[in-house]
Formats: C-alpha cells, sequence, structure tokens
C-alpha cells in the first residue's frame, strides 16, 4: 500500500477520535464566548467547521481513482449519505446525555459542512482532473 494512503487513513481515523472528544466530551470552560460570530451562532459555525474536512479526508483516505467523473462523485454521494449518518447518530447520543442536548440546527450545520466539504472536493477533482 502506498504511504500517502496509510497516512490519509490515519489522519481519517484520528479525526474521528477528535469528532468522537469534540461531541461527546463534557466542557465547562468558564470562559464567557460571544455569542455570534458576524451573526452566525458559533456553536453552530463550530459544527460546520468540524464536519467540513470530512469528505476531503475520506477521498484522501479512501477513494480510488477511476479516471472518470463518475467515480468520484458517486463516492462523494456516498460520503455525504454516510456522513449525514454519522451526524445524525452523534446528535441522538448527545440527546441521551445528560450534559448534551439534540439540536436539529447542529444537524444541519453538521450536514451543511459535509456537503461543502464534498463540493470542494468535487471542484478540487475537476480542477485537477484527479478522479
Amino acid at each position: 500500500m502506498d504511504w500517502k494512503k496509510i497516512v490519509s487513513r490515519v489522519l481519517l481515523a484520528l479525526y474521528f477520535l477528535a469528532i468522537g472528544v469534540l461531541c461527546f466530551s463534557h466542557f465547562d470552560s468558564g470562559m464567557d464566548l460571544p455569542a455570534t460570530f458576524w451573526g452566525i451562532p458559533q456553536d453552530k459555525l463550530a459544527h460546520f467547521l468540524m464536519f467540513l474536512p470530512y469528505p476531503i479526508l475520506a477521498t484522501l483516505a479512501l477513494h480510488l481513482p477511476a479516471g472518470k467523473p463518475r467515480s468520484l462523485i458517486l463516492f462523494l454521494l456516498w460520503v455525504v449519505i454516510a456522513g449525514g449518518v454519522i451526524a445524525g447518530a452523534t446528535e441522538l447520543i448527545q440527546g441521551t446525555t445528560g450534559y448534551r442536548e439534540a439540536d436539529i440546527a447542529d444537524f444541519r450545520a453538521d450536514c451543511l459542512g459535509i456537503f461543502t466539504g464534498a463540493v470542494l472536493t468535487l471542484i478540487y477533482g475537476a480542477v485537477s482532473r484527479k478522479w
């Protein structure tokens, strides 16, 4: 196996570990942060940014270029579906903890991050011709 694939898969595994820690840890920093950033709630921005790299990392780690645009598009479709399931599961599990709550707006921000990451990956694939 190519060392780039190994490094990419390790990064993807570390990414999932970080997502787990961020989604399920009990944070009580005591710091007062502004509620919004340019009018966007900061927690929604954090959810968006948390899930944005997922399609990029998944593509680097798991996609085998076939030389056709259809290959990358289908792969990214599955990545978006899997990401939506992961985002939904994290929200549902958070709802069962005593210190977190499930929030549909967080799920929407997660999915928007996943979709944006997939679009950026597709644009990169089109520009670089790495299907």
